[in-house]
C-alpha cells in the first residue's frame, strides 16, 4: 500500500524554508501518509514539535555558525565576496551534515526524501543510498533558466525588446559564469561532498533533483522562462506553525495595515521601524500592525524573555512593546494568513511567505525589498498589478498607500491572484504525485 510509504521532510530551521514543508508534512498526515518525519537543526524543534509532527535533529553543535549564515548583521544582496563568505560557511558545515544524515538513513531508511533546495548535499546523499529525492522550493525565481529575465540582479522587469532580450542574455551569462567559477574555486571540497559540478550534462543546475522540483508558488505569478521538465507548480502553502502570540485588535471602520520584514534581515528591522513611526503620524486614522517576525516559543512552553528588538521601546506587560503613538502597534510574531483578512493594505520586503499571504488574502502590497530574493519578487509584484514598489521617502510612502486603498486596476488584479490562488491545493498535488511514483508513473 502506498500509504505505508516512509517519507523524510528535510529543511534548515528558518522559517521561509521550513513552514511551507511543516504545512505539507502535516496535509500529507491527514491525507493518510503516517510514516512520515521532519528532519532539520534543534532550531527547528519548537516548530516541529507544535505543527505535532515527528522531528529528527542534526548540526547540534552548529548553531552559532548556521546564525551567522542566515542571519549577516549586513546586507548581502549580489555582493560577490559575501556571497563567497556565506558559501565557504555553508560547506564548511556539509560534511557533517552528510555523515549525521547518513547515520540516520542507515538506521531508518526512507523510500523518499523531500528537501529543500537551500540543502542539495542531503538529496544527494539520498541518491548515493538507493533513496528517491524530490526538491522543494518557495523561491521558483532561483532556478536558473535558458530563456527569460534572469533573477538576483537587482530586480530585473521583462520586456521583449532588443535590448531588454540582450539585457536578459548578457544577465544568463554573467550569472552562470559566476557560479561556474564557484564550482571551480571550490572543487576539491565540492568533490568531497559527492558535488562533481553545478551543472548536470542536461544544462540544469545539480542542486535540483532532477526527478521532481515541488514548486510552492504560482505559475501565474513568475515571469515566464523555460522552466526544467522536472518542476510542478503545486502553488504556495503559506500557513505559520500555531505559536501563542498577542493577536491584534482590528478596530471597526478603521484602515488596518500589516507591517513584516519577515524573519531574517535583523539589520534593517530598527529603521523600518522608525520609519513606519513617522508613517503612523502622517495617516492617524490608519492602524499599522508591525510584526517582528519571531516567535518567543520553545519546546517546553512558551517563553518569558523578552526580545531585544533595537528598535528603542519598552515591553509592557503583555509581551508587545509600548507604543509610540496610538495608531501604531508593535507584535513578536503574528501569523499572517490569520490576520491579513482582516487588512486593508500590507507594507512587505517580498519574501514568498508573505507576499503568498498577501494574495490568498486579497491584500495590496506596498514592498521595500532589502536583500536575497527580494528584488525579484518586488519585480513580479509590481509587473503583476499587485501592489507597488515605494522608497523609504515620507510623502511618497503615504501618497503610495493612500494609491493601494482606491486603486481600482490593483484591487481587481488582487482578486484575480487570490482566485487563482484558492484554485491550487498543494496537499492533493503532492499526494497524486507520490501515488504516481509508488505505482510506477515516475521512477526513482
Amino acid at each position: 500500500m502506498w500509504k505505508n510509504l516512509k517519507i523524510d521532510v528535510v529543511a534548515p530551521p528558518f522559517a521561509g524554508h521550513l513552514y511551507p514543508l511543516l504545512e505539507l508534512a502535516r496535509g500529507l498526515r491527514q491525507q493518510g501518509l503516517k510514516n512520515l518525519r521532519v528532519l532539520s537543526t534543534p532550531e527547528a524543534a519548537s516548530a516541529i514539535e507544535i505543527s505535532a509532527l515527528e522531528g529528527v535533529y542534526f548540526l547540534a553543535d552548529e548553531s552559532a555558525a548556521i546564525t551567522a549564515i542566515a542571519n549577516p548583521p549586513y546586507r548581502v544582496k549580489n555582493n560577490p565576496w559575501r556571497l563567497l563568505q556565506q558559501f565557504r560557511a555553508n560547506l564548511s558545515l556539509m560534511q557533517t551534515l552528510r555523515v549525521q544524515l547518513r547515520s540516520v538513513w542507515q538506521l531508518e531508511k526512507p523510500d523518499l526524501v523531500i528537501v529543500d533546495f537551500t540543502l542539495p548535499i542531503a538529496g544527494h546523499l539520498a541518491q548515493e543510498m538507493g533513496i528517491a529525492w524530490w526538491t522543494s522550493t518557495p523561491t521558483l525565481c532561483a532556478i536558473e533558466t535558458q530563456i527569460g529575465t534572469p533573477s538576483y540582479l537587482g530586480g530585473l522587469m521583462p520586456g521583449s525588446s532588443p535590448y531588454r532580450r540582450g539585457r536578459d542574455w548578457l544577465g544568463r551569462r554573467l550569472i552562470r559564469g559566476f557560479k561556474l567559477a564557484i564550482g571551480y574555486g571550490f572543487r576539491p571540497e565540492l568533490q568531497a561532498l559527492n558535488f562533481p559540478s553545478v551543472y548536470r550534462t542536461d544544462g540544469y543546475e545539480r542542486i535540483y533533483s532532477p526527478e521532481k522540483i515541488l514548486g510552492l508558488g504560482m505559475r501565474e505569478f513568475e515571469f515566464e522562462r523555460d522552466w526544467p521538465p522536472s518542476l510542478e507548480f503545486i502553488g504556495p502553502l503559506t500557513a505559520s506553525p500555531p505559536f501563542p502570540h498577542r493577536p491584534p485588535t482590528f478596530q471597526a471602520g478603521v484602515r488596518h495595515v500589516l507591517v513584516s520584514l519577515g524573519t531574517h534581515i535583523p539589520w534593517a528591522k530598527g529603521q523600518a521601524s522608525q520609519f513606519v513611526q513617522q508613517v503612523a503620524a502622517q495617516m492617524p486614522t490608519v492602524h499599522f500592525h508591525f510584526s517582528y517576525g519571531q516567535s518567543n516559543y520553545k519546546t517546553d512552553g512558551p517563553s518569558d524573555d523578552k526580545f531585544d528588538h533595537k528598535f528603542n521601546h519598552k515591553f509592557d506587560s503583555k509581551g508587545g512593546e509600548s507604543q509610540p503613538q496610538n495608531n501604531l502597534f508593535y507584535y513578536d510574531y503574528l501569523p499572517y494568513d490569520h490576520y491579513l483578512p482582516h487588512c486593508d493594505a500590507a507594507i512587505i520586503h517580498g519574501g514568498t511567505g508573505v507576499l503568498y499571504s498577501c494574495i490568498r488574502a486579497g491584500v495590496p502590497m506596498l514592498v521595500w525589498p532589502h536583500d536575497y530574493d527580494q528584488f525579484d519578487h518586488a519585480a513580479r509584484i509590481v509587473d503583476r498589478g499587485l501592489g507597488l514598489r515605494f522608497k523609504p521617502d515620507l510623502a511618497h510612502t503615504v501618497q503610495r498607500l493612500h494609491r493601494l486603498f482606491s486603486d481600482p486596476k490593483i484591487a481587481c488584479q488582487m482578486r484575480d491572484f487570490q482566485t487563482r490562488c484558492h484554485q491550487y491545493d498543494p496537499v492533493v498535488a503532492v499526494m497524486a504525485l507520490i501515488q504516481q511514483w509508488a505505482e510506477g508513473g515516475l521512477g526513482v
